[in-house]
């Protein structure tokens, strides 16, 4: 995922955030810091022929397909056989490539392969240095499949890939030269204004029609929960590319399978490999009902890739795609505000009016509005695209305050809602436009109930929502929209205390500590270490829970596993952080941990600490902007009274700031009265087996605890008062998840994470 960002004023100074807040500083490509030739190896792209172009979009206003806005020009270059490779005066290793077409309006790479190590980073950025897209990281496409980044305002663009950089224990920093896959395919050649058309003047912003509404004005404020579900898509099928709108879409287990609804016209012969380079933009909206002055004021964010789950034809069915999108998981939902949509498949039309949202001509988020009753209809887009009889409801628009809503092109594959906030169609199109008449201000959106699974879309899983949006069969008409960010572990118990000692964290996890959580404030890949192999090497994040017998001197305080911070290297400083859940604090409450430095050999590593009520504004308790505590090669307990913060619920974050050191690690954290003290310690409490299936055994170093088993709805779904030391637990009746044994022993808890199979 990644936001394009303007650098006009930024190139004249650098920017870090403040401590304070959660503000990620902007990372940039090292040519523009460090001096680098101005000689770059330069692909020179004929523009698309102007004829063709109308040709075809001549053809497609009566197929109707989706707004095409670019035309892919083949350019088959490689690392290989293009580029120019550069060492910086720094030892960092660069590889760039430049690429230009007289007339583009924007410009975008198309990767056969985008194939990168950890530790790498690219960027993409106009060859005049003032716009930047990236980094971009392996994690961005871990498979190295193809890949797509665009589209970038302008007609010249630069490709810069940074080798990844390795330190040793004794003291020797190189920089990978092994050669990544890099195939660029295609030169997307954006010919109309990036947002839709051009309608021979530049409208305010974006190029939708006037009488649309955004999304965030007053007359939406009862759609605020759905519209987090909607994104644009940059759609591509053969060489062309253009957009679409969907929507997230829940299922009946509440699993957060990121399953996107959108119509089958958007793309209808579209491979695999295009899915692949398929772009999904959420919150790309206005902040208020105003037009922001420039797309560099809206906080969007671009995930790339999906696969094909489901399917019915425009032509002969009704219209959708059910897709499933690439590298995106919960968490990232939980980053970008996003729901999945909820849907009601009924055959009875909705009564009590709804709205459609979505982004007429790639257009920032809008919203349209209906109050009559919907009625049934048969898609007719012409002679090669008619849909299923009675397969589409029929919408017709209102006014919203002193405009009325519609949809163009663009608008393609967008939820209509119902009064209750559900999706019970997709938009396949219709005639309405601003300047149409009340009578023809109407459009057709494929019926939920007919996607489900009527046989004239298919009679395979392949052609139906009901295997997909309800897997277990429950039958369910309804269904409501799942919120991630309202699922989260159970914070410890008010009052009392909390550990954490990274043994029951899967190894060489990064950024997965629940129900502890972290932030990555520099975004910055790390270094790996030389001559050693272990999963997640550069990766990109803040800690990974390090396993030991990997590295020399790389090893926890007790137990196998801690947390470990490896360098940014030259990117700049790190800026990482570990936060623990909120804990109520009392009276003689401390916050202790044990911290220390892989090494001395590139200097010692700095850490700050800091308390929050919100997680989002912190007050250092040690450290501050300017200074930091050095933490020594020995594993060294730091412990804080938290006294003056009694009867606070307060989050406490270990920063690491180090600035090109190696490696920072803690290990064996505690808040509690006792947290102090040299017993306040987790290694004598296990639970196995882990993950278990019928039965756990916990063996304690006491009797007389109490166990709440947890879900990660917060709720205690089971509650075991022990007798001795060591505790056989029944799992029966329990759902396959995640649960949290909170064992609570004298004046001390002690949360661990269980799976159940």
């Amino acid at each position: 995922m990644k936001q394009t960002f303007a650098i006009i004023v930024i190139m004249l100074a650098s920017i870090f955030c403040s401590a304070q807040t959660k503000t990620k500083t902007i990372q940039l490509p090292p040519s523009f810091y460090n001096k680098a030739s101005e000689e770059v190896d330069h692909i020179q792209v004929y523009p698309p022929s102007a004829q063709s172009i109308y040709e075809e979009e001549a053809e497609d206003q009566k197929n109707g397909t989706f707004l095409k806005v670019a035309r892919l020009m083949p350019v088959n270059t490689t690392v290989k056989n293009s580029g120019t490779w550069e060492t910086l005066n720094d030892g960092q290793l660069i590889w760039r490539l430049r690429f230009s077409s007289e007339g583009a309006k924007a410009s975008a790479l198309y990767f056969d392969k985008f194939d990168i190590p950890a530790g790498a980073t690219v960027y993409v950025y106009t060859s005049d240095k003032k716009i930047v897209d990236g980094p971009y990281f392996r994690s961005d496409n871990p498979d190295g499949q193809e890949y797509m980044i665009g589209n970038i305002v302008g007609n010249d663009i630069t490709i810069e890939y940074v080798a990844p950089k390795n330190k040793s224990i004794d003291g020797i920093v190189s920089c990978d030269n092994t050669t990544p896959i890099i195939n660029i395919g295609e030169y997307g050649y954006v010919y109309r204004d990036e947002g839709g058309f051009e309608r021979g003047v530049r409208a305010e912003f974006g190029s939708s029609e006037s009488c649309e509404v955004n999304v965030n004005c007053s007359v939406g404020a009862d759609w605020r929960i759905q519209q987090r579900g909607v994104a644009r898509i940059y759609v591509r099928e053969g060489f062309s590319a253009g957009y679409c709108t969907g929507t997230l879409i829940n299922n009946t287990s509440n699993d957060g399978t990121p399953y996107f609804l959108t119509a089958d016209h958007c793309g209808p012969n579209a491979t695999a490999s295009n899915f692949n380079q398929w772009k999904f933009r959420f919150n790309y909206e206005a902040p208020g009902c105003s037009n922001p002055s420039s797309e560099s004021s809206i906080n969007y964010t671009d995930f790339t890739g999906c696969t094909k789950v489901a399917e019915g034809a425009n032509n002969g069915g009704s219209d959708f795609y059910l897709l499933q999108l690439k590298n995106f998981t919960t968490s990232n939902a939980i980053a970008v505000n996003a729901i999945y949509n909820g849907w009601d498949r009924s055959t009875t039309a909705p009564t009590g009016g709804g709205a459609g949202i979505h982004h007429p001509s790639g257009d920032i988020k809008k919203i349209s509005f209906f109050t009559s009753t919907p009625s049934t209809a048969t898609y007719n887009g012409g002679s090669s695209m008619t849909g299923a009889s009675n397969a589409h409801w029929k919408i017709s628009w209102v006014n919203s305050g002193d405009k009325t809503g519609v949809t163009e092109g663009g608008s393609s594959g967008s939820p209509i809602f119902n009064s209750a906030g559900r999706v019970f169609g997709t938009l396949s199109g219709g005639s309405s436009s601003c300047s149409a008449s009340s009578f023809y201000r109407y459009d057709l959106y494929g019926k939920m109930s007919f996607h489900w699974d009527n046989s004239a879309n298919g009679s395979t899983n392949a052609y139906k929502l009901k295997p997909w949006l309800d897997p277990n069969n429950t039958g369910a008409t309804t269904c409501d929209y799942y919120d991630p960010a309202g699922v989260t572990p159970p914070n410890p118990p008010v009052g009392s205390s909390f550990t954490y000692d990274f043994e029951s964290c899967t190894a060489w996890a990064v950024d997965d500590f629940s129900p502890c959580s972290t932030w990555d404030g520099d975004g910055f890949s790390t270094c790996g270490i030389n001559g050693v192999s272990f999963t997640n090497s550069g990766y990109t994040g803040s800690y990974i829970a390090f396993q030991n017998g990997k590295a020399n001197g790389f090893t926890a305080h007790g137990g196998t596993k801690f947390g470990c911070c490896m360098s940014a290297g030259t990117n700049g400083a790190n800026n990482d952080w570990f936060i623990t859940p909120a804990v109520t604090i009392g009276n003689g409450t401390k916050f202790s941990f044990w911290a220390r430095s892989a090494n001395n050999t590139y200097g010692l590593e700095q850490f700050r600490v800091g308390v929050s009520e919100d997680d989002y504004t912190y007050t250092y308790i040690a450290g501050s902007d300017t200074t930091s505590i050095s933490a020594p090669v020995q594993w060294t307990r730091y412990t804080y009274d938290l006294s003056q913060y009694a009867g606070q619920t307060l989050y406490l974050a270990i920063m690491c700031v180090s600035n090109d050191v190696f490696a920072f690690f803690i290990d064996d954290i505690a808040i509690g009265v006792n947290a102090g003290a040299e017993t306040f310690e987790a290694d004598n409490i296990s639970i196995y087996p882990n993950p278990a299936k019928d039965n756990v055994t916990v063996s304690l170093p006491e009797d007389n605890a109490r166990i709440d088993i947890v879900n990660v709805l917060g709720q205690i779904v089971k509650t075991v008062e022990t007798a001795s030391t060591s505790e056989t637990i029944s799992l029966e009746g329990m759902e396959r998840g995640m649960y949290f044994f909170s064992i609570k022993m004298q004046d001390k808890t002690i949360t661990k994470k269980v799976i159940v199979e």
